[in-house]
């Protein structure tokens, strides 16, 4: 094409053959630089999109195939992380040293566990570690600084054992009618203000240990009448516009915001669920309030998304809608190259214009804030 272009330039302006010569020659010296450049931003696209990645695994211990391959794969950059999900912990010493294996292949990985307490705290007493009472009980029996001063004594404890990442805490409220919230007491109050002088208590007790929180799960999961790990949420007909107030007071002081698997008119797009919504996360959540660190998504394998798409195509449309931070539990069916895998399909999805690489960029720039704030 380029060739045919510039015999049109000669004919049409009758250059010598010495100056069409001289401009093919330079076209071809110029072709090579061109296809560099392409290949370094696929490079760094694909180097940026790792880090984007909290990859889960079947194993239960530091010599198993499974958290030596995702160690691996952190180490060479394919993962930016390791969720640790129940399955994974068989005992405090060996959940201790398959941390360290992952923070041994990079000291910037985040380790992600959830400890909210009560019947969701993956580390518990039998593993040597301080329990900690559901989030309603803290409410009704601390105050606002004795729950705070606990929470940093349980951050210090999580970060001693090398993990940098609670999702927790939940600021969604308090109904007993809830079967995956309510029913555990994992909610601190059905008051709004409440919720939120306790969760920032949370986040600031784990902070100050170094340890990052996700406030969760937005726009709210309280008042929903079934669970998001089994299948589609409609909060449409129980929703109340109170159930932000903690995520927009909370918006200054938290690292990290989990969006639900949720589904409102109000902040879907169509009948996708929040996670997918660039209505919900990049404009509501991003520019109404004003939040500007990390916002991750919940398990991309829980029956909400996966029961309705592949995954493939969760990991596209999470990140086009405002996500920075993908939970890929990888434990259903356990891919050991799914890091491989998904940093490939959103390098293609960037190439195909599904996902900006400025979206990447800003993406990796707010992610590695955070692994510098809280990194080993």
């Amino acid at each position: 094409m380029l060739a045919t272009k510039m015999e049109i330039t000669l004919s049409n302006s009758k250059l010598n053959r010495r100056r069409f010569m001289s401009l093919a020659a330079a076209s071809t010296l110029a072709a090579p630089a061109i296809l560099t450049a392409t290949r370094v931003n696929a490079a760094s696209i694909q180097a940026m999109a790792g880090q984007l990645l909290i990859t889960g695994f079947p194993g239960g211990s530091a010599g198993d195939k499974s958290t030596k391959a995702l160690a691996a794969h952190i180490a060479k950059g394919r993962a930016g992380g390791a969720l640790f999900l129940r399955h994974n912990v068989k005992s405090g010493k060996a959940t201790k040293q398959m941390a360290a294996s992952m923070i041994g292949a990079s000291r910037q990985s985040l380790l992600a566990i959830d400890q909210e307490g009560g019947k969701v705290q993956r580390l518990g007493k039998k593993h040597g570690f301080t329990s900690i009472p559901t989030a309603k009980w803290m409410a009704e029996n601390k105050s606002v600084s004795e729950a705070q001063a606990f929470y940093t004594k349980a951050g210090r404890e999580l970060r001693a054992a090398g993990f940098n990442m609670n999702m927790a805490p939940s600021v969604d409220i308090h109904d007993p009618k809830n079967p995956v919230i309510g029913k555990y007491d994992r909610g601190f109050s059905a008051d709004v203000e409440r919720i939120s002088a306790y969760a920032g208590a949370f986040v600031k007790g784990f902070s100050s240990a170094g340890v990052a929180c996700s406030l969760k799960h937005f726009p709210g999961h309280g008042s929903s009448r079934s669970d998001s790990h089994d299948g589609f949420v409609d909060i449409s007909k129980t929703w109340s516009a109170d159930e932000i107030v903690p995520f927009q007071k909370l918006a200054g002081i938290s690292p990290m915001i989990m969006g639900g698997h949720l589904f409102h008119p109000e902040f879907s797009n169509g009948k996708s669920p929040v996670t997918f919504s660039k209505k919900a996360l990049t404009n509501k959540l991003r520019r109404g309030l004003g939040y500007k660190g990390v916002i991750l998504t919940d398990d991309l394998d829980m029956g909400a998304i996966r029961k309705s798409f592949q995954l493939r195509e969760a990991i596209i449309l999470s990140l086009a809608a405002g996500n920075d931070l993908l939970l890929l539990s990888n434990s259903l069916n356990y891919d050991e190259a799914l890091p491989v895998k998904a940093t490939r399909w959103i390098t293609d999805a960037v190439k195909e214009g599904r996902v900006s690489s400025a979206q990447i960029k800003a993406s990796y720039a707010r992610v590695m804030r955070v692994k510098k704030s809280y990194s080993a």
